[in-house]
């Protein structure tokens, strides 16, 4: 199987490293990444700068490269300036930090998911909730299992976004779950310079319902089905058969 995997937290970062080198055990894997960190680029495109591609030789069994561009360029290259290589499946990931809720609105590693899925990829974006580097290789591992179980019954251009509890905590299952309200308390900050800087803490007072965010902050694996098409069909035959504009 030919793989794709791509991440918003650079090229060096640990749990793409980790993703792809244990992909590559039985996958021809092609890794494309950004050359530096692009955490909550959403899903920006590089249109009035060139972008520079550089070989990176620190992940074994695959091909890798570095891009200056957005994570959302990093499928746009593969598709075209790697066109030999048609992937299978693309993965995003895994990132240091959680996707959950509204996060997928603002998330880099979300974004590659959806550009994967324009093209008619599916698409799994993997995401852990701590922040910080770790040791992703069990995270990698399941997300191997995950891939085997449900890419075959993934259907084209459809994204599954997975996220990991934190590191220190026991896995207790998996859940397949709709998304909920990640809520932040943000405050933007004046600084000795004059400037504002946005601090999102995160506001863990509401109740517990169905949803990823609450069963991933109680120890699961949260897997939610995701979809390109925006459109909301239901307005569009409402509005259709009662207004004339």
């Amino acid at each position: 199987m030919k793989i794709l995997i791509c991440n918003d937290d650079g090229i060096k970062s640990g749990g793409l490293k980790a993703l792809a080198e244990k992909l590559a055990e039985k996958n021809e894997v092609l890794v494309i990444a950004p050359d530096g960190n692009r955490s909550a680029c959403s899903h920006t495109l590089t249109v009035r700068d060139s972008i520079k591609i550089a070989e990176y030789d620190k992940i074994s069994g695959c091909r890798a490269y570095s891009i200056s561009g957005s994570p959302a360029d990093c499928v746009k290259i593969a598709k075209h300036v790697f066109s030999e290589f048609t992937p299978d499946v693309v993965l995003s990931g895994i990132n240091k930090g959680h996707n959950l809720g509204s996060d997928i609105m603002y998330s880099g590693t979300v974004a590659i998911a959806y550009e994967a899925a324009f093209f008619g990829f599916p698409a799994f974006a993997f995401s852990s909730f701590s922040h910080d580097e770790g040791d992703f290789s069990l995270f990698a591992q399941i997300s191997s299992e995950i891939i085997d179980k449900l890419l075959p019954l993934t259907t084209s251009g459809q994204i599954w976004n997975v996220n990991f509890p934190d590191f220190n905590v026991k896995i207790k299952g998996k859940k397949f779950t709709p998304l909920g309200a990640k809520v932040y308390a943000d405050q933007y900050v004046l600084d000795n310079f004059g400037n504002y800087k946005l601090y999102g803490v995160i506001d863990d007072s509401t109740e517990f319902y169905d949803c990823d965010v609450e069963w991933n902050k109680r120890g699961y694996v949260t897997l939610t089905p995701l979809k390109y098409d925006k459109n909301d069909y239901d307005i569009l035959q409402t509005i259709g058969e009662k207004c004339i504009l």
